[in-house]
Order: structure tokens, then sequence, then C-alpha cells
């Protein structure tokens, strides 16, 4: 009589891919010695690359539901730690399984089931399986966990103690990793091509004259890879950013949410953030970890441009210096566009506005005021838009110009927010039952010198004018306030005055108006 060969499918796990004795090579070919030897018929073979055993594993649950659903008779790993370093938690849906193919094959339903951990010579069929298999599971657990910790603690004595870089999901921008002088892990430096970008940006940020969405198209027209971007990871290599098939990779998409969120970060002042604050310097404020690309009141700028507020308790909310709330002035009737421009042509007297018919209209006041004038009158409406019109063709195409004035008080002001977040943190650790009372007291007295400093730096301001990139017709169409147009108009125009009615034209007669333009 015919008996089919017991169904394995054999189960490999690797959680870091290197070329040792647990290999999924070498892994694969014990078991299947294992399965010849014993006359098994290889089903399938399943494997969980480059996953942690203390994770869910896709393929460890498919293997485990094949013994279920009676599509394998027999479940064989290398070792029980490549299955699971779950501890009991992670033998119940295996045992759970096991139980049922064994209940079903006394009712005859189907044959049972077998679990075998080669290296350890476990087999589901020993007396004692459960009490083994439990106590090496949670062997596995715990070297899992001791092994977690020593990462663990070897990343924050890197990052805290020797300034070393960790790694992570990608380099910061603006950087690349290289060894460590000291030959001892790697260390990030500045990355030439990616700081000019960084610079050029935060310049354009303060400068506020193009929205994000306009930056944000330009530089992916010139093709400048993002942060993640394929591109840029093969740069990062020393590669050439090309596939396989000479196809460029992709530089990713820069987004208006890009510049909010990374140029107002701290990455650019060259501070690591560690267990939700930065890591500080021996007199508790903020290190430099890696070499700053920007400076403080550039970055604060930014932030001040964007109208950037910090998440509330993160590290950043310590030492942002928010700016000063401006009171806003009282509301005032609204201005017109000509309000101390347009004049009288027979009496000089300044015109103002005023209603007829229901209508704005520009008029001299003089016979309200007792003068001997024809006192004209001038739609407004019609006169503002001659007026702009006008403007536009002489002075449309000249620069826009905008005054900057730059000061040194608002650098130390964020330097100061740092010491006094740094001394309210000392302070209250002062408090603590393990303070160390002698090192506090140094630090407390090296910040009070530092605020001291900074509050007795004389503060310089300095005023310069510099082209905003847009002309007078590009300002012109942007902004529509009267008053902010009046000024812009102002440039060019010293006045106009407007002569009696000579023609019912409608809405004016351009002839009535005469411009005085700056020369």
């Amino acid at each position: 009589m015919f008996t089919a060969l017991p169904r394995a499918v054999l189960y490999l796990r690797l959680s870091a891919v290197v070329d040792d004795s647990t290999s999924l090579v070498r892994q694969e070919k014990d078991l299947r010695a294992e399965a010849t030897r014993r006359g098994w018929d290889v089903v399938a073979v399943l494997a969980d690359e480059g996953i942690s055993g203390r994770k869910s594993r896709a393929k460890a649950t498919e293997a485990v539901r094949m013994i279920a659903d009676d599509e394998a008779d027999v479940l064989a790993v290398w070792k029980l730690d490549r299955f699971t370093r779950q501890g009991w938690d992670g033998l119940g849906e295996l045992t759970k399984a096991l139980d049922d193919r064994a209940h079903k094959a006394r009712k005859r339903s189907c044959t049972p089931a077998l679990f075998v951990a080669l290296q350890d010579g476990l087999t589901s069929d020993q007396s004692a399986f459960r009490m083994i298999a439990g106590v090496l599971s949670e062997v596995a657990r715990s070297e899992a966990d001791n092994a977690a910790k020593r990462i663990t603690n070897s990343i924050a004595y890197r990052k805290t103690q020797t300034h070393k870089y960790a790694g992570g999901s990608a380099i910061p921008y603006g950087y690349r990793s290289i060894p460590a002088p000291d030959g001892i892990g790697r260390v990030l430096v500045h990355d030439d091509a990616e700081v000019e970008i960084v610079r050029e940006v935060a310049q354009r940020l303060i400068d506020g004259v193009e929205p994000l969405l306009a930056l944000a198209r330009d530089l992916n027209a010139r093709e400048i890879p993002t942060s993640k971007s394929p591109a840029r990871r093969a740069i990062q290599k020393g590669e050439s950013p090309v596939d396989s098939e000479g196809q460029p990779l992709a530089t990713g998409e820069w987004r208006a949410a890009t510049f909010r969120n990374l140029w107002t970060a701290d990455t650019f002042l060259g501070r690591v953030v560690h267990h939700g604050d930065f890591i500080r310097d021996a007199d508790g404020l903020p290190a430099e970890v890696w070499p700053p690309i920007l400076t403080r009141s550039v970055v604060d700028a930014i932030r001040r441009r964007l109208n950037w507020t910090p998440r509330p308790g993160s590290a950043a909310a310590k030492h942002w210096h928010a700016p000063v709330p401006v009171a806003k002035p009282q509301r005032k009737r609204a201005a017109r566009l000509l309000s101390g421009v347009a004049f009288c042509a027979e009496c000089d007297g300044k015109m103002y506005v005023t209603t007829s018919s229901g209508k704005p209209i520009y008029a001299c006041s003089a016979s309200r005021n007792g003068r001997e004038c024809r006192s004209p009158k001038i739609n407004a409406e019609g006169l503002e838009k001659h007026v702009s019109a006008e403007f536009l063709r002489f002075a449309g195409t000249w620069p826009e110009y905008e005054v900057v004035t730059e000061t040194t008080a608002s650098a130390t002001e964020a330097q100061l927010a740092e010491v006094e977040a740094a001394l309210r943190e000392a302070t209250g650790a002062m408090l603590d039952d393990d303070a160390d009372v002698e090192a506090l007291t140094a630090r407390l007295a090296t910040l009070k010198a530092r605020r001291t400093e900074l509050r007795a730096a004389p503060s310089t301001t300095s005023t310069s004018t510099r082209p905003t990139g847009r002309t007078l017709a590009d300002a012109w169409e942007a902004d529509p306030r009267p008053e902010w147009r009046r000024s812009v108009l102002l440039n060019a125009l010293d006045h106009l005055t407007v002569a009696p009615t000579i023609s019912r034209r409608s809405p004016i007669d351009p002839a009535r108006v005469a411009f005085y333009w700056n020369s």
C-alpha cells in the first residue's frame, strides 16, 4: 500500500544579511539534508530576511497556517530562535496549530503535525517539548532584549558623548557621512553642493519675494535631489545617479511643506535632539554636534518670516524667542490712491475725496474754505484708473527696491533666550535628590556670567536697500492696498493737477490731468 511522504515546510529567518553560519543559504542546506534523511517531501521554503525575531513575521505566520490548514505535516526551522524571539507569546499560534492537528488525528481526519528545531535537537513529539521550547524561547527573548539595550546604549553614547553619527533613515540634508577621524564610527561634515542650496533657499525665504510653491517649482525644474530621493542616496554613496539601464534616478519632489519643516528646524544649526531634548554642552546650552550650516539669526529670521511656532513641549520650544506681538493700529477711514497726490490746477490746493450723486469724486475745497476758485471736480475711480495706467506706462519696468534694517539685537535676544532656558533647567535640577550640587553651582555661575555679557552687549543697526526681484508693475499687480500703491506711485510721481471741466467725457477727460514726474 502506497503511503505519501510527510509534507514539509522549511522556515528560514535572518535579521541581518551576513555571510556566516546562520545565513539563509546555510539554514536551507541543513534543513534540506534533514528532510532527505527523514524522507520528507519539501513543499515550501519560506524566508523572512532582514526581520527581527522580536517582531511579527509574515512568512512565519504563513508556515503555521499551512500546518493548521493541513497543507503541510512538518514545520522545520534551523534553530528555535530563528522561528521566534518573543518568548512564550511567540509559541501560542504554533502550539495551537499542533494541538488542533493532534485532535483531528485522533478522529482520523488527518495526520498529526510535527515541529522540528534542528540545531536544538527539539521536536514537538518529545514529552517535554512545551517546557523545553518555552525555556529556549524565553532565553532567546532575554538575549534579544539585552542586545537591543546594548545597541540603544551604544547609539546614545555615540550621540551624546562622542558626537558620532548614529545613522537614520536618511543623512540630514546639507551633510554627508565620513569615517570619524579617530577611526571609530562616522561623523557628519558639510556637503558643499547641498550647503549651497541650503543657503540659497534660506536667503530666498528671508527675502519673501516668491511664494513657497514657486520656490519648490524652481528646485524641481533644476532637478535638485530631495533628501530622501534615490538620486541623492546614490550620490551620497559616491555612485552615479542612474539606474542599470542608464536612466536618471528620481530626484524627488520639493514641496512647500519641505521648506516650512526643514528650514525652520534646528538641523542646520548642527543641533541633535536625543530623548526629546537637545544634546547639551558642559554649560547646559544646546551643543553644535555637527558643523552648522546656518546661523541662529538666519534660522530665526526664516521662522519669523514663515510665522513658525514650535510644537509645545518640543526641544525647540524651550529655546524659541517668540517675536513680540505688535499692537494693531486703530482702524482709520480707508484712504484713496491719490490722497495727498492730486492738486487743483486753479489754486494749487489739495483735492479731497467726497461724494456726488452717490459716487466718489476728487474735489477742490477752495470754495468750502472761502477761497476764490472754480473748484474742479473729477470722478475718483476714473481718475485712479487713468493715473494707474500712466504710471505703469512710465515706470512699470523699473525694479522694485526694499529697505532692509539689520540689527544685532535679534541675534543677542535669541542667545539670551537659550541662556535663560538653561538657567531654569539648572535651577530645577538642584532640587533633585541625586543632584550634583557642586557641578550645577558652577554651571549656574557660568550661565549667569554669560547672561550679564549678553545683556550688556551693544546693539548695532544698519539700513540698506536691495532689489526684490520684481518690477514696479509686478508689485502693483500683487498688492491692491491704496496706501501701499500710493507709496509705490510716489517713487515716480511728485504730484498731479486736475483742471476744471472742459468737456463731459465719461468717466473723465484725460486732458484735464497733468502729471509731474520725479526726474
